[in-house]
């Protein structure tokens, strides 16, 4: 998607009448657009403030819905296609993007959201082996003089999540990177998450807004605090990957 794309579906963004794959593509144009990001902010905070002063509102007659539905239906199938035109060159311009971090060199510019994203996926996909377990001592002191910064090893304060397995050493293009693995023995389910500097990326700060995006079959939630950005990989879905960030804490 373009940004006069997005800028024509706002309104049906904003409205959640998206389906799975399109609110996916959209929000992996959002990932690395802060205008079209700020549209979509200000088209929903302009729809929470009608309602919010709104009276009773007359439900609209059906035969108008089905209107509606069909003319969504049909532009969504035209979108389609010219998703399906261009999803030859989309797919080359990713696998690009998926290599490129390995062979940067310094001085290159700040990887984009969506670079961060296919980057992290590779990551969890590749079930990188351990270096360090709790187990075999303290998590956070491995780290002291292998990193630039200070790793805290994040605790998802929520009941039912799964605990932190181990860590690793890991470069997210020319960065130094702390990698943790959460899960539980008994289940093979994994969670994957990178801390890593990243005070010039355009990645907002706070746990309370996150990006999130969708990348082969993965959820991927980035955020940043302090200046250290998070990316989190999980078969998760979007709702309990908010509940985790919202609850996450440092030791």
């Amino acid at each position: 998607m373009d940004c006069s794309e997005i800028e024509r579906l706002l309104p049906v963004y904003a409205d959640g009448e998206f389906d799975g794959s399109e609110c996916a593509a959209t929000e992996l144009h959002l990932l690395e657009c802060r205008s079209c990001r700020q549209k979509v902010d200000e088209q929903i905070a302009f729809r929470n403030f009608i309602r919010s002063h709104a009276g009773a509102v007359t439900p609209a007659p059906e035969s108008l819905r089905l209107r509606v539905k069909r003319s969504i239906a049909q532009q969504r199938a035209i979108d389609n296609l010219r998703r399906f035109a261009a999803y030859s060159a989309v797919a080359a311009g990713l696998a690009v993007v998926a290599t490129a971090g390995y062979v940067a060199k310094d001085g290159r510019p700040p990887p984009k959201p969506l670079e961060l994203v296919v980057d992290a996926v590779d990551k969890h996909a590749r079930a990188l082996p351990l270096e360090v377990t709790p187990a075999a001592g303290d998590v956070e002191s491995w780290f002291r003089g292998k990193v630039n910064f200070n790793v805290r090893a994040p605790v998802f304060d929520v009941p039912g999540a799964p605990r932190l397995q181990g860590a690793r050493l890991a470069n997210v293009g020319d960065r130094e990177a702390a990698y943790f693995v959460y899960g539980e023995e008994s289940s093979p389910r994994r969670m994957t998450l990178l801390l890593f500097p990243g005070d010039d990326l355009d990645i907002p700060e706070g746990d309370q807004r996150i990006l999130l995006a969708n990348e082969r079959g993965y959820n991927v939630a980035l955020w940043r605090k302090q200046g250290i950005v998070y990316s989190l990989v999980s078969d998760l879905d979007e709702r309990d990957i908010r509940q985790l960030v919202s609850k996450v804490a440092n030791r």
